[in-house]
């Protein structure tokens, strides 16, 4: 997990917070030191969500530290979305403040969302995950089996980077549905990818929980989904 802080000094007290975070994606921006961020889950009590709730609310600036980031500043643009829930823990006797906030650039991934996009911010890079969501965001008529030859593809034109990730391994792809509907149309006719001949395609294998891969292991779990 990482941490998030918040500090703000007014003339009469300071406050000054700070939660655990076990997501968060967020992009350098041209300075190195700063990042915009594209998705954060903290828990906290009461006061602390209370607090960065209001913050986000007023475009304010945190500083993320995590594995592998050392103290950088963050924000969000205007208008995040932000989801707010309680979590009951065993033994605990007050429950345990959880808050999502997502940029709105991140919440437009959703099916047809900002369909003239050039840039799509995805929570994983699994090749698999990569074409399936953006099929799903522009309507693309992608099969499973073109996952390796397209991840390449991304990859030869330079069109996908990663992004700074805390729980998750998130990626930023360049491009937009015209440019990807050309890649499919050229590969299909150069032979690099085809439309099986057997009409019981392969289902999409989607990661289910995310979580991050230890070095030299495989994902703990998969699942087949139709989406």
């Amino acid at each position: 997990m990482g941490t998030l802080q918040f500090t703000k000094i007014t003339r009469d007290t300071t406050i000054d917070v700070r939660v655990r975070v076990d997501r968060a994606i967020a992009e350098h921006e041209a300075d190195k030191r700063s990042a915009r961020c594209h998705l954060l889950s903290i828990f906290g009590n009461d006061q602390e969500v209370a607090a960065i709730a209001a913050a986000l609310s007023e475009e304010a600036l945190f500083y993320l530290t995590g594995p592998e980031i050392d103290r950088l500043t963050i924000s969000f643009g205007p208008e995040p979305c932000v989801y707010r829930s309680s979590l009951s823990i065993p033994g605990r006797r007050r429950p345990v403040r959880h808050l999502v906030a997502v940029s709105d650039e991140l919440a437009k991934t959703c099916a047809g969302g900002n369909p003239g996009a050039r840039r799509t911010v995805l929570y994983d890079s699994e090749r698999e995950f990569v074409l399936h969501r953006l099929g799903v965001r522009f309507g693309l008529p992608v099969l499973p089996e073109w996952s390796e030859w397209f991840a390449d593809e991304l990859r030869r034109r330079q069109a996908i980077e990663p992004l700074i990730g805390i729980g998750c391994r998130p990626v930023l792809v360049r491009g937009t549905k015209k440019r990807f509907l050309g890649w499919i149309g050229h590969g299909l006719k150069r032979g690099l990818t085809r439309i099986p001949e057997n009409r019981e395609m392969n289902s999409w294998t989607l990661p289910t929980n995310f979580e991050v891969p230890r070095p030299n292991s495989e994902r703990s779990s998969t699942e087949s989904a139709n989406l």
